[in-house]
Order: structure tokens, then sequence, then C-alpha cells
């Protein structure tokens, strides 16, 4: 088996850990204030998309359907 050639230049970083360093990089090179504003949009992304998944119907009839029976409530 030969080993995985490497990246090019530039190129994003493979694996959980060169992603978690590649996305503490981009956000030291923000300011406080582009920091704070990003966050501001991601949460309020977050919010608009909360509960939209449970009123989606099933993708397939297939064996990963819900059942008819299962709540599609809030969980406590």
């Amino acid at each position: 088996m030969t080993p995985p050639s490497p990246a090019p230049p530039g190129a994003f970083p493979r694996g959980f850990d060169g992603h978690r360093r590649a996305q503490a990089g981009i956000g030291l090179a923000m300011t406080p204030a582009e920091r704070l504003r990003w966050l501001e949009e991601t949460m309020a992304a977050m919010r608009r998309w909360v509960g939209r998944a449970r009123g989606a119907p099933p993708a397939s009839a297939g064996p990963r359907a819900p059942a008819a029976d299962v709540p599609l409530g809030p969980r406590h």
C-alpha cells in the first residue's frame, strides 16, 4: 500500500486534528469584532434551523423511516 500523497500547498488539511488547527488559525486571524459578528450570525442561523428536521418528511420509506407512532415534539 502506498502512503497518501502530500496535499498541494494551500490545501485544507485532512483529518480531525488538521481541520481543528485550520479552524483555530482562521479564528485567530479575525479581529475580536469580526469573531463577535461571526458568532452572532452563526447563532442567528442556528435559531432559524431549530426544529426544522423534526417536521420534515422522511427521506425514504425504507427501513430507516421513523415509525408513525413516534412523537415528533421536543424532547424533555
